[in-house]
């Protein structure tokens, strides 16, 4: 007797779990439509975070860099260690610093309010990029100076070459 009440809970405890997961399917559970839920649609707002402009010609102020490294531990503020490919052609100031095939340190110039990035800024949502690059990328920045104390340099513009 005690063996058919136990079998007897059991099976309507399954039948209850079958109907509560059912149930549960079709109220919302994104995966129960199956592939169509994971699909995603064109023209749905989902982009990529990396550098979307594009570069039309060099100026005399930019470099082209393949990034050896990355230290994001104080993200929005990447900083990239990066080899020069091309060196720029001005030859002012801090540039004269930047020879090819030597490595420095890279960051993005982000606009901010207050302690939070501009988001609404073009330039700085292009920039956000350089905190995602695999090794490797070739990348071009167009330097707009150099930070001393903290010994990086200060990119303005970063486009994925």
């Amino acid at each position: 007797m005690t063996s058919l009440r136990t079998s007897l809970v059991l099976a309507l405890g399954a039948a209850l779990a079958v109907l509560l997961v059912a149930g549960y399917a079709s109220a919302g559970d994104p995966f129960a439509a199956g592939d169509d839920a994971l699909a995603v649609k064109d023209g749905d707002g989902s982009s990529s975070v990396r550098a979307k402009l594009a570069l039309k010609k060099m100026k005399p102020d930019m470099i082209m860099v393949r990034v050896r490294g990355l230290n994001d531990k104080r993200y929005p503020n990447c900083v990239v260690t990066a080899q020069i490919l091309k060196a720029a052609q001005k030859k002012t100031k801090h540039f004269k610093l930047l020879g090819r095939g030597k490595q420095y340190r890279f960051m993005a110039v982000l606009k901010k309010r207050g302690r939070s990035v501009n988001l609404n800024h073009k330039m700085t949502q292009n920039n956000l990029g350089l905190c995602y690059y695999p090794k490797n990328s070739k990348l071009i920045l167009r330097i707009q100076g150099v930070d001393l104390k903290k010994k990086v340099f200060k990119a303005s513009e970063v486009y994925l070459k």
